[in-house]
């Protein structure tokens, strides 16, 4: 390997994993994180170049190049970033139609060994513009886009007034690597090792009806149905929270699980839910994959209550985290007969106290921004649930779902019967799961006048 060629850096065992299904689908973009933000008036180029070029150079993951030597895939880290930014001038289209473009931006393949996992295109209207990063999941996650969004406007402040940008701290992600290893090779590799073996012997991943045969090669297509919670519903949450001692998160996911009960009609089985990683202060300004998926089993019978199965929840979720430290490709690889453990996922995601991406008075400096919502992620289960809770407390959420399976009514269906249950629980949570109506009023209706209850 030839100086120009980087310096090379091994990967995590979840960068791997990420890296195993690139060489599966190279032309898939289910492993595009995509984010945007709108700005007015539109963004001075060569400042926002010098920024990007900045952020790569702090975050030696965003100036890296994946590949493989022998039979190990490792990761190329350049000396400096390259501040590449396409720019498109797209006239002056309307709002739905630039979203239809930032989407377009998102579905493209990135090229991991020669571009690297980082895409900056800028969307130029008349009077302002959009700028999208498009960041492969082996280079990120939820934290981490905030991170970079931050790290972007406070270098972009700096150079606009003429200074230079003087990082404080250059965190690398070798150093999660470095923990990763370690515990790897340590005794607590074998007790985590041993606690996912019991939670997950005999598991049956929760498998929804689909609306075709599932394919023998999947195509990683996605879409997503994104809603926002309704106000009265993110209050009720919050409230039966409170009186079940419990986080509002675990009623979020104790009810969808009774939703998967009830539409697959599974006593037991298994979901993901993807958790932070970041232990520690090194960790905390990190940029890169800091995320695991860890598996949750739930028990349903006839009698289950939706505190019980809250309850239930908020323990599956306390374990979880307490040995999110053990990947979850070695959990999956671990099962002899290789059918996957999971097929659904639910996660939450909070804003953080420096996040800037949606704050209009802190953000870029000289510019009015706002963040602009972009569904991703899509593809990777059969079902993927993504709860955003926004900083005055409402949830939004996401279905994004396998196109090759779902059809958008059916997952349609699904967040109206998520909805209908989540008010049910809130209503009366010692009410019993199986009694509760799944179908909304209009939906009522309609099955009374077909004869059907």
């Amino acid at each position: 390997m030839s100086a120009g060629d980087g310096d090379a850096r091994e990967l995590s065992v979840g960068q791997a994993a990420q890296w195993a299904l690139y060489r599966l689908a190279p032309e898939s973009s289910t492993s595009n994180v995509v984010t945007a933000v709108l700005a007015e008036p539109a963004f001075d180029l060569d400042v926002l170049r010098a920024a990007l070029v900045a952020v790569q150079d702090r975050h030696d993951l965003l100036r890296s190049r994946f590949t493989e030597t022998g039979v190990e895939p490792v990761r190329l880290v350049d000396k400096a970033g390259s501040g590449a930014l396409e720019v498109r001038d797209v006239g002056d289209v309307d709002d739905e139609a630039l979203r239809t473009l930032i989407r377009a931006v998102g579905e493209q393949p990135l090229r991991l060994g020669s571009d690297g996992p980082l895409r900056a295109v800028l969307l130029r209207r008349r009077t302002d513009c959009a700028l999208v990063l498009v960041i492969h999941h082996i280079a990120t996650d939820g934290l981490s886009q905030r991170l970079i969004w931050r790290d972007l406007s406070d270098a972009y402040q700096v150079l606009r007034g003429g200074g230079a940008v003087d990082w404080p701290t250059r965190p690398s992600y070798d150093e999660f690597v470095a923990r990763e290893q370690a515990m790897l090779a340590g005794p607590r590799r074998a007790e985590l090792a041993e606690h996912w073996a019991g939670t997950c012997a005999g598991a049956t991943a929760a498998t929804l009806s689909t609306d075709r045969p599932r394919p023998a090669l999947r195509s990683y297509r996605g879409a997503a149905v994104a809603r926002m919670l309704p106000d009265e519903v993110a209050r009720q949450v919050r409230a039966t929270a409170a009186d079940l001692a419990v986080t509002p998160f675990s009623v979020l996911v104790g009810v969808f699980e009774a939703l998967l009960h009830r539409c697959t009609g599974q006593g037991e089985f298994t979901i993901g839910c993807p958790v932070s990683v970041r232990r520690g202060r090194a960790l905390r300004e990190v940029v890169g994959i800091l995320v695991n998926l860890v598996v949750l089993r739930s028990s349903f019978v006839p009698g289950t209550t939706f505190a019980s199965a809250i309850a239930d929840a908020g323990r599956q979720l306390s374990d979880g985290v307490a040995r999110a430290a053990y990947p979850f490709s070695l959990v999956q690889a671990a099962r002899r007969d290789r059918d996957p453990l999971v097929r659904v996922t639910i996660t939450l995601l909070t804003r953080q106290h420096d996040d800037t991406m949606s704050d209009t008075s802190n953000g870029f400096v000289g510019h009015r921004t706002r963040q602009l919502m972009v569904p991703y992620d899509e593809g990777q289960f059969d079902l993927a649930v993504t709860i955003h809770q926004l900083p005055d407390l409402a949830l939004r959420t996401e279905f994004n779902y396998d196109t090759d399976l779902l059809d958008r009514a059916t997952v349609e269906r699904l967040f109206d019967q998520y909805l209908a249950l989540l008010g049910a629980a809130c209503a009366d949570p010692a009410a019993i799961v199986a009694d509760a109506p799944m179908a909304g009023d209009s939906e009522q209706r309609m099955l009374l006048e077909l004869g059907m209850s």
